[in-house]
């Protein structure tokens, strides 16, 4: 979906979507592909390019078994997407709606921060993109704390983190 605002297209795909989806259209998407130790990597072969991360869907940067989200995680894919500049983007984890929704949110905030839209504004704008590409999104919370963090003044990262999960459409992602 070309997102107006970011001057991209961006999509969020799941595990069992992300073959067909790049086979549709071969070497056209970036992808940030993230996954957890114990699942099989996604295959990938139609990408332009790849950038691959590996760590858990958890709320703390230990995990369940010392893979959870760090901030070099984040710092990669924020590295990856500037080097893409306005190629399509797509991000891709097991489920497509947790850390690959996160991530997706780090990066339309980015855009809207960068043009220097804040407050409640940038919590709507931010938020109404996400749901317009992901419309069941239920962004883990740590991935977004962290990647927010990258380029946001402290404590503003992990303010803003909280306001965007709290956002009532996405909250009632989270009950739903």
């Amino acid at each position: 979906m070309f997102i107006e605002c970011l001057q991209r297209e961006i999509a969020v795909c799941h595990h069992g979507e992300i073959e067909a989806f790049l086979a549709a259209d071969p070497g056209r998407w970036q992808v940030i592909s993230i996954r957890e130790p114990v699942h099989p990597e996604p295959v990938l072969v139609h990408a332009r390019r790849a950038h691959a991360v590996v760590f858990e869907d958890v709320f703390t940067p230990e995990g369940t078994h010392g893979h959870g989200p760090k901030p070099a995680h984040l710092q990669g894919i924020l590295r990856f997407v500037a080097q893409s500049g306005r190629e399509p983007l797509v991000f891709q984890c097991w489920a497509g709606r947790s850390r690959s929704t996160a991530v997706a949110l780090v990066v339309i905030v980015k855009t809207l921060w960068d043009q220097g839209i804040d407050g409640p504004e940038l919590v709507r704008r931010a938020a109404d993109t996400l749901l317009a590409i992901r419309p069941l999104a239920i962004p883990n919370r740590l991935v977004l704390r962290l990647g927010l963090e990258e380029f946001l003044p402290d404590p503003l990262g992990q303010t803003l983190s909280k306001a965007l999960v709290e956002e009532e459409r996405i909250r009632r992602n989270f009950v739903d």
